[in-house]
This record gives C-alpha cells, structure tokens and sequence, in this order.
C-alpha cells in the first residue's frame, strides 16, 4: 500500500505527536512526516525518541526529538513551548499516548486506575490546553476575538478504542479513559471553532502494537476472528486514517467525530 495520500500535503506545518517511539504513534509520525509536516515527537525517553527520528524515512523535514512525560503538566507546558520556540507555529495535535494495567475491578490499584487515566485523557487535556493557551488563543485574541477564518490547517486527532463503547474485561481504567476521550472530542470541537480547529477522534479496533502483543495469541486470534475483515491491523493503517484526517482537503468539513476504524468489529 502506497503510504504517501498527497504529496507534501503539510509542507510548512508542524505536527505534535504524543507516544511517538513506538507503535501507532511511530507510525502516526512517520505517515504526517512523509507528507511533508515537521513532526514534533514526543515521549518519556528521549533515547528511545532518537533511535525513533532515526527511522523516519523519506521525511522532508528532519522531526523534532520532545521527551516529555503526558501525566504531568510542567513537562507537557514546556513540550509545547519547545515546539513553539523551535517551528514558531503548531498546526495539529496527534494524543496517541496510553498506556494499560489490565485486572479486573476487585484486584485493581486505585493508584493505577489513576495512572491509566492521566496518562491517556490527562495527557489528551494537557496538550490541548497548552496549544491553545500558548499559540491558537492569543492568535484568536489578536483577530479581535473574531474567528481565525485565514486558511491555515488547525487540527486535533485524538485516540479512543473500540472498547470506549463494547466494554473490555480488565480494562475499567482504559475504558473509562476512551470513553472520556470521546467527550473531550466533542467539547473541544466546539470550544475550539472560533479558532477554525477540526477536532476528530479516531476508534481502533485490534492493531498490532507491543500493547496488544500482551494479551497473547490465544486473545489476538480471538480478536482477528471478531472483526469482519479477518485480520488485526497495522500501525500504518491507522496512521492513514489520522493523515486523512489532517487533511483539510479531505476532512475539511468535518469535525466533533469519532472515527471507527475497527474492521467491522464494532458499528454504532
């Protein structure tokens, strides 16, 4: 499958993506990077980042190496100003960032249910926050508070799961977390008009991450079987459906939406 949807589609933009070394947020990167954005790269290691930018391929913009922990706010406040600092704009936010402490209601932590949550829908609040406290407000307040109708890609792609809506064993935190993930979507889509912000969330079913790889073959197999394609996906698949997303020249009209990207094994 051709990777690349447009070319140079976000030549002159900059993208931040949240749990970027590995998995779907690598593969988010490198999808916005090969279409021309300067991704902003974001994660807890910031050796694990490099090793990461090292693999970005056919990129017209080197990426930017952000090491910052989602859960806490002084590291993400800095993260944005960084990126502001470096590129002098941020066009759109990836929140891929999560984690899982998967067991069951009656054996879990409330110290990692809370973790689970602030690091998938804290990290999801604290980047939109910061974007818009550092950069789209005072662009909206300079246009004497009038919508920012001036042409530039603005957007938010956030992460939920299939499971947000069918419930999963174990995963009362992660649920939660999609679940809140959803709302969010949609209330910031609707705070976030006047700056001309698409904020659209994206809802995958199994992809074949080193997160699903916990759950052993017995449990993929099981969920290769519920879908109606046959097969659990791959990082870049859905790296695909966030570039499309991205861009307005598809997704222009669009946004307060949660995209089902499940193999039929989940329709609302």
């Amino acid at each position: 499958m051709d990777p690349i949807l447009r070319e140079n589609a976000f030549l002159g933009e900059t993208h931040i993506v949240t749990g970027a070394a590995q998995g779907i947020g690598f593969a988010v990167a490198q999808g916005l990077a090969r279409h021309g954005a300067q991704v902003a790269m974001v994660d807890l290691d910031a050796s694990r980042l490099e090793e990461a930018r090292a693999k970005i391929e056919q990129a017209a913009v080197t990426p930017l190496v952000v090491p910052a922990n989602v859960t806490s706010e002084e590291d993400v406040t800095r993260a944005v100003g960084q990126v502001l600092e470096a590129s002098g704009c941020i066009n759109g936010i990836v929140n891929v960032a999560g984690i899982t402490r998967d067991t069951r209601i009656t054996k879990k932590s409330y110290a990692d249910f809370n973790l689970v949550l602030a690091t998938h829908l804290g990290g999801t609040f604290l980047f939109t926050r910061e974007v818009a406290v550092q950069h789209w407000h005072p662009l909206f307040k300079a246009n004497g508070n009038e919508p920012l109708d001036d042409g530039v890609n603005r957007f938010i792609v956030n992460f939920s799961s299939v499971s947000a809506r069918n419930g999963n064993v174990g995963q009362v935190d992660y649920t939660a977390a999609k679940g809140g993930i959803e709302a969010v979507t949609r209330t910031t889509a609707r705070e976030f008009s006047g700056y001309r912000v698409r904020v659209n969330a994206v809802a995958p079913g199994p992809v074949n991450t080193p997160m699903l790889a916990g759950v052993g073959e017995a449990g993929i197999e099981a969920m290769r079987r519920s879908t109606l394609l046959g097969k659990v996906a791959e990082p870049a698949e859905l790296a695909a459906a966030v570039v499309g997303l991205a861009c307005p020249m598809i997704s222009g009209y669009m946004t307060g939406q949660i995209l089902a990207v499940n193999g039929g094994m989940y329709m609302a």
